[in-house]
């Protein structure tokens, strides 16, 4: 039986790649997605990709990242559940079939500004951006856009090139204008201010996956998405100033 490892919970070991098995785990629970399998297997899961992933999020702790990489890693809320939520969904089968795990300013999930890990046996990818934006903040972002449109393309059309190593990662786009900005309909800008999330990323392999090589592929995509990373944050700043709430959120 695999020993479960207890470490302070902000420290790892160094992130030597996800292992053969962890891979393999993953796959096999895509074709055994019932809870007998996974109890009986769960311990691996904890050791085998968990672990990992804590592994390689602790190698962006504040004392060990670059002193210029935006975000950081926290080994324990950095990581999202295995368990899918069932409730309103057709799909019952209650697990995901990947691991993922995030970066952010605070190293926590919910801080807004993320690099986003998917491991995935054969899908694997890194993501950057803002994902689910809240109404006032997903608001602010289509003002600014439509504000100044040249601004945004400038920044994001480095992520449209056909068959570029990093993409813009299309999801939930609205079909018409949000309410507010039919005006801009014919605007250059006009799909940018359909988007619900801004994100680009790149994809990553199976043996990229497995080494420490990783690390230096999220290294890369920051520095690739800082520009956008630091759009989204500086509308974040100010969307909130005529908010009567501001005072109850908390600071980043």
């Amino acid at each position: 039986m695999t020993q479960k490892l207890e470490f302070p919970d902000n420290i790892r070991p160094d992130f030597q790649g996800f292992s053969p098995d962890a891979l393999k785990f993953l796959s096999m629970l895509k074709k055994n997605n019932n809870r007998a399998w996974f109890k009986n297997r769960k311990e691996a899961f904890e050791t085998e990709v968990k672990f990992a992933m804590e592994c390689l999020l602790g190698e962006f702790t504040p004392e060990r990242r670059p002193r210029d990489f935006a975000l950081r890693g926290d080994p324990k809320r950095g990581i999202f559940r295995i368990y899918r939520d069932i409730r309103f969904s057709k799909d019952k089968t209650p697990y995901k079939t990947h691991c993922g795990g995030v970066l952010t300013r605070s190293g926590a999930k919910s801080d807004p500004g993320i690099i986003y890990i998917h491991i995935e046996p054969g899908n694997s990818f890194l993501s950057a951006g803002f994902y689910s934006l809240e109404k006032t903040l997903l608001n602010a972002w289509r003002k600014r856009i439509a504000r100044n449109p040249d601004e945004f393309i400038d920044i994001i059309t480095q992520f449209s090139k056909p068959r570029g190593k990093y993409f813009v990662r299309r999801r939930d786009t609205l079909k018409t204008m949000p309410r507010g900005f039919q005006e801009h309909a014919d605007s250059p800008v006009a799909n940018y201010i359909k988007w619900k999330h801004f994100l680009v990323g790149r994809k990553v392999t199976d043996k990229q996956v497995q080494s420490r090589k990783l690390i230096e592929l999220i290294y890369g995509l920051e520095e690739v998405a800082q520009p956008l990373l630091s759009y989204g944050w500086g509308i974040q700043e100010t969307a909130y100033k005529d908010d009567p709430r501001t005072h109850m959120r908390s600071k980043t």
